[in-house]
């Protein structure tokens, strides 16, 4: 993961990094300051923070969530997050929006390539996963 951590100036950068339908992975860099504006998703997510410290707040409640920590967010409720510092963050949705039927109120992952997917095959004969790039 450390090759895809890319912090931008002008805003968090996201890369989808494995979506199987089950789960989808989203990888978020941001520097200190930089935040995720507050939104809602059809999916319950896990927020891991793998360097330096976020700051989410989930249902108008505020919760530090230093390097280590994980944070669960169940679908539909409203949450944001702010870097306290350039922090990079792991998200896992489940299941992944591509699964369901219903659309996002925010997503600016669905139309990203994931760099890992579950080919067809692959779910039917074994669980192998397949790098797209």
């Amino acid at each position: 993961m450390r090759t895809l951590t890319h912090f931008r100036e002008e805003g968090p950068a996201v890369q989808v990094f494995s979506d199987t339908g089950a789960a989808r992975m989203v990888l978020f860099v941001l520097r200190a300051g930089q935040d995720v504006k507050d939104h809602r998703t059809s999916s319950q997510i896990l927020i891991q923070t793998l360097h330096g410290c976020i700051m989410c707040t989930v249902a108008g409640r505020s919760i530090e969530v230093p390097i280590g920590m994980v944070l669960q967010v169940e679908a539909h409720v409203l949450h944001s997050v702010l870097a306290q510092t350039d922090a990079v963050m792991l998200l896992i949705m489940t299941p992944s929006p591509s699964s369901l039927r219903q659309a996002l109120e925010h997503d600016d992952t669905h139309d990203q390539t994931p760099l890992v997917t579950r080919t067809p095959e692959a779910t039917t004969h074994s669980s192998q996963d397949v790098s797209n790039g």
